[in-house]
């Protein structure tokens, strides 16, 4: 079964790079702060700096898609990335997961420009 996404576009399966979390380590590994630029649709550019979890979630998503049922909370750094620092960030939802025997399930994208311009290890 196909299921919409964001874009507007049915998929069938995840990308293969999808990363599946289930514990903070399958993450990477900086917490130190790290400054991040977002460029708009329009241009216009932001920067802000991250820690810690909100840090690592966006670390990741830079790296490749990331699944978003995880016992480590995802979803919630997904709205924080969204709502305060405007971090483009968009789910594709797929069907029948053969690893979970999920139904239904998510994975996020980054849908725009960003990228760490300084601090922390990659």
């Amino acid at each position: 079964m196909n299921i919409k996404t964001d874009f507007g576009v049915s998929t069938d399966r995840p990308p293969a790079n999808a990363l599946r979390v289930e514990k903070w380590s399958d993450m990477p590994k900086g917490t130190a702060p790290a400054r991040y630029e977002v460029v708009a649709e329009d241009g216009t550019t932001k920067t802000f700096t991250l820690a810690k979890g909100n840090r690592i979630i966006l670390d990741a998503l830079i790296q490749q898609p990331v699944y978003c049922a995880s016992p480590v909370r995802i979803s919630d750094r997904v709205c924080i990335l969204r709502r305060d620092y405007g971090v483009p960030i968009t789910k594709e939802m797929y069907s029948n997961d053969t690893a979970t025997d999920r139904a239904k399930f998510g994975v996020y994208f980054l849908s725009g420009s960003v990228r760490r311009i300084d601090g922390g290890a990659a």
